[in-house]
């Protein structure tokens, strides 16, 4: 079928936006592993020849929407490939919707965890031109093939837009092995990041089908690299400086010759130390396997364990055997092992009874760290298809979480979410709103003096995540104009991380950082402030308020506390 005539094909961008986050001094984790993948795919099959690609480079992925936007003009990209992850899918949908305005030739292909038939609101953007679900490397080929010649495919896994509409097609194509899949070993493409973190791909599917994952039911069956293969790509990475190897396999231990990796990588370790991180099923780990774990140089695993009610467990079919679970975990954590455990609230059947005796069973474990991670009802899912049959309340925008069952409440749900903070304090919470010093200030901050403000349209600036200082000899009497520069900068960057901090000369009545937090609650809202704590307990992440003190004034230690209680109630 032949499709309206774009461009001829020169550039390929491959987009994968990062996850925002609040936390100062931590790197920013963004593995484009799949485009990564995809060009190799291209190369594999000879479709790359006279191609130009691109990837954003690190410091252009910290930009804010406007600066990407103008990257993309700038280069004039011919395809655009994007992986939406349900973090950045909104912000990669309203970059790309800007672009597509000003380059309506555009071709945009997209793919990643969030694509699947029934998306709440994906295909209603109305963005990209062609959608794949699942497993890319295999497809992507016939996809660049059939836009060179203005054409489609017709594959199950693969959708066309045409007339707002889309269209998926019906032939399966045969999956390819995770050998066949990957770059090859000496590629320059597989290096460190700047921390010394590597990643690395063991084997692709999972031998469980639990229905709140997709990942089994993307790929039938597990394809696994040859442990002389997967030895071979980490003894170049170990070359190129790698001090940490983490595996992205869902479940290393899957892997068929499990045991005889663990030797090849003490064996690797004898030469030189690298760390390795990993994913296991505890209960179906051998003796022998964590007698030899950390001489291997796993210092640290993760286990998933969701909860201990086996009725539970049978719901969202993920069988375990408790004893072998409990017995393995003692183990591994007597042989210096940092053990993560997954736990999960708001899961079908799930009582508040079970949530809180699971938690109180990890702390007496004494593992090194416990996730309790809230149910998530992501777009193609099992659980997600039958959550009217569990009584699922759910928000509808990213991160789809649940927030009652009808065995949860959504007060037992606000109790489970007090008792994990005990346990683990969530991450990048604000450690003080006010004060002379501000350890959670980002790094780039734009000053606006509200007495000297000249051009009202101007907001510098050019990071994803920026703190405006307002300054000015009176900053309650300039309320509005304070509230008007908030609401231009987060209408004109609503996906971005922002910070307003007022520095004042002098106290002023609380009446002004009410103004601006209504200003702010009229905003829709940012993906982050819909996950756990944050939404439940009606605060906001993404646009925080602070008030930096100046040395040079003496503020009454009632006032202080008075605005730091405010600014605590509704923000995170």
């Amino acid at each position: 079928m032949k499709i309206p005539v774009a461009r001829k094909i020169r550039r390929i961008l491959f987009l994968q936006l990062p996850c925002l986050d609040n936390e100062i001094g931590r790197h920013t984790e963004n593995m484009e592993l799949a485009g990564f993948y995809l060009l190799h795919s291209l190369v594999r099959t000879g479709e790359a020849g006279g191609l130009e690609f691109r990837f954003l480079e690190r410091k252009e992925e910290l930009l804010d929407d406007g600066h990407i936007l103008h990257l993309l003009l700038d280069w004039q990209p011919d395809v655009i490939c994007c992986t939406l992850y349900l973090w950045n899918i909104e912000r990669t949908l309203h970059i790309l919707k800007r672009f597509k305005v000003a380059e309506p030739t555009v071709r945009i292909v997209a793919g990643g965890p969030e694509v699947c038939i029934h998306h709440p609101f994906l295909f209603r953007s109305l963005v990209p031109d062609v959608v794949v679900s699942g497993e890319g490397e295999g497809v992507f080929p016939h996809i660049l093939r059939a836009l060179r010649r203005h054409e489609t495919t017709d594959l199950a896994c693969v959708a066309w837009k045409k007339d707002h509409r889309y269209r998926w097609g019906e032939s399966v194509l045969p999956a390819l092995s995770l050998q066949e899949s990957l770059p090859p070993p000496h590629h320059p493409g597989w290096v460190p990041d700047a921390d010394g973190t590597a990643y690395v791909e063991a084997g692709r599917g999972c031998p469980m089908s639990c229905t709140y994952c997709r990942y089994a039911h993307q790929r039938k069956g597990m394809t696994f690299l040859p442990p002389q293969e997967l030895t071979k790509r980490i003894r170049v990475l170990r070359d190129r400086g790698a001090r940490e190897i983490r595996f992205v396999d869902p479940t290393l231990n899957a892997h068929p010759f499990f045991s005889r990796i663990l030797g090849s990588l003490a064996g690797l370790n004898k030469t030189g130390p690298i760390r390795f991180f990993a994913e296991v099923r505890a209960e179906t780990l051998l003796p022998e396997q964590i007698d030899i774990l950390a001489s291997a140089g796993f210092k640290e695993v993760e286990v998933g364990v969701q909860s201990r009610d086996p009725k539970v467990l049978r719901l969202i079919h993920r069988p375990a055997n408790h004893s072998l679970l409990e017995e393995n975990l003692s183990r591994m954590v007597s042989e210096g092992i940092e053990v993560t455990l997954d736990l999960m609230y708001g899961l079908p059947g799930q009582r508040f009874e079970d949530v809180a005796g699971s938690l109180e069973w990890a702390k007496d474990l004494a593992v090194r760290n416990i996730q309790c991670l809230q149910t998530l009802l992501l777009p193609g899912t099992e659980l997600r298809k039958n959550r009217k049959r569990w009584g699922m309340a759910a928000d509808s925008l990213p991160p789809y979480g649940v927030r009652s069952t009808d065995s949860l409440s959504w007060n037992e749900i606000r109790d489970i979410e007090e008792l994990i903070h005990e346990i683990s304090p969530a991450d990048c919470m604000t450690s003080r709103f006010t004060g002379h010093r501000l350890s959670d200030l980002f790094e780039e901050k734009v000053v606006i003096h509200i007495d000297r403000r000249k051009d009202p349209a101007f907001l510098p600036g050019t990071s994803s995540r920026r703190a405006i200082l307002f300054r000015g000899d009176d900053l309650f009497a300039a309320k509005s104009e304070v509230c008007k520069i908030m609401s231009e900068a987060v209408a004109a960057e609503p996906h971005m991380l922002w910070q307003f901090v007022l520095n004042p000369e002098r106290e002023f009545p609380l009446d002004l950082l009410e103004s601006m937090i209504a200003q702010l609650h009229a905003f829709p809202s940012h993906w982050i402030d819909r996950s756990a704590s944050v939404a439940g307990w009606n605060r906001i992440a993404s646009r925080r308020i602070l008030v930096l003190l100046r040395q040079d004034f003496r503020y009454s230690t009632s006032w202080i506390k008075a605005v730091e209680s405010l600014l605590e109630d509704h923000f995170y």
